[in-house]
């Protein structure tokens, strides 16, 4: 029987390692796991990406580190997630499968009642067993963001990891069953978000970040090192699934939603009470809802109907507005933040 993880502890054969993206993953065929033995004694570390098959901007900058052969003081890991999607045609084009879950939404634990699950759980329990140092987990957005870092915990060691990458940072409050979530007391961790997918400034951010992360011998655990810009207090805005959804073009019946095709620029700015979220019909239920991290509804403290507009009721920083109607679907439309005290201030 076909295990449902693919490993290679001794790094990715020459023959594989030399492929273009597309025709390796659909070689690989499945989830798999990569271990590049290291020269020294150091604590290993991985690098994580496909979590999210639509998401190619990792798995470029990955091999392109991979393909220079340096031996590291360490063991890296690597960790290619949703390789199926990822290589179903025309390629990079879908988050998960029909039939499949989100792969960063399933490190909780659970039975593993298919081979999907089976893989996450395979790969959290060895990266564990590793005794891994640190992980950074690679991503990219589906609408127009900064470069950012996401944590999990005020942690200096975390923070240091995070601020090592990038001067933004988000202070992540949901629990999502995430890969992050799944190690956050035992590994320094960090997501790595790397705008838009298919984008030469996205590939050259990664590689520069995750040539940092490769390059530092040690990453302090006791004091912060660098100070950043800190958003967190986030209330999730999703579209409820009878909605209809529209990106562009006027409220005619024939959508529950019309949004901006160009909200997305909106993107980690501060904007006021009354911002244009977008337009629904002047009556009936609000065809979105808003949540916080303690999953209470949240959604007459951050929206409100003036006529056919949807509207913040407060200042806010929008963060990660979709431009995607099928991101929209399968996760949410956009998160609102609030920016946090100074790094400095949390020695």
């Amino acid at each position: 029987m076909t295990e449902a993880l693919r490993r290679f502890p001794d790094g990715l054969p020459d023959q594989l390692l030399e492929l273009d993206a597309l025709p390796l993953l659909r070689e690989l065929g499945r989830p798999t796991l990569i271990r590049v033995p290291g020269h020294g004694d150091l604590p290993p570390r991985a690098i994580t990406t496909l979590l999210h098959g639509d998401e190619s901007t990792g798995l470029q900058a990955t091999l392109r580190i991979l393909r220079r052969r340096r031996r590291e003081p360490f063991d890296l890991y690597v960790v290619l997630g949703n390789v199926q999607a990822a290589a179903e045609p025309p390629g990079f084009a879908h988050r998960y499968l029909d039939g499949q879950e989100d792969m960063n939404r399933i490190f909780d634990g659970a039975p593993t009642t298919t081979a999907q699950r089976e893989a996450a759980e395979a790969i959290r329990a060895e990266l564990l067993a590793s005794g891994l140092a640190a992980l950074v987990d690679v991503h990219n957005n589906t609408g127009n963001n900064p470069f950012y870092a996401i944590v999990t915990n005020d942690r200096p060691a975390t923070l240091n990891l995070a601020t090592l990458l990038t001067t933004t940072v988000v202070r992540w409050e949901f629990r999502l069953d995430t890969l992050l979530d799944a190690l956050d007391e035992r590994v320094v961790t960090c997501a790595l978000e790397c705008g838009l997918p298919g984008r030469s400034a996205s590939l050259r951010f990664a590689v520069d970040a995750l040539r940092r992360y490769l390059g530092e011998d040690h990453l302090p655990t006791d004091r912060l090192q660098r100070d950043a810009d800190v958003l967190g207090r986030l209330r999730r805005v999703t579209v409820h699934d009878d909605a209809r959804v529209r990106f562009g073009g006027v409220l005619d019946g024939t959508a529950d939603l019309v949004l901006p095709p160009d909200g997305d620029v909106h993107n980690f700015t501060e904007v006021s009470a009354g911002h244009l979220v977008g337009y629904v019909p002047p009556t009936g239920a609000l065809p979105v809802s808003v949540t916080d991290a303690d999953g209470r509804d949240v959604t007459a403290d951050s929206l409100a109907r003036e006529g056919d507009r949807l509207v913040l009721t407060r200042d806010a920083v929008p963060i990660m507005m979709t431009r995607s109607e099928d991101a929209v679907r399968r996760d949410c439309l956009f998160y609102l933040a609030e920016p946090l005290p100074s790094l400095s201030n949390r020695t």
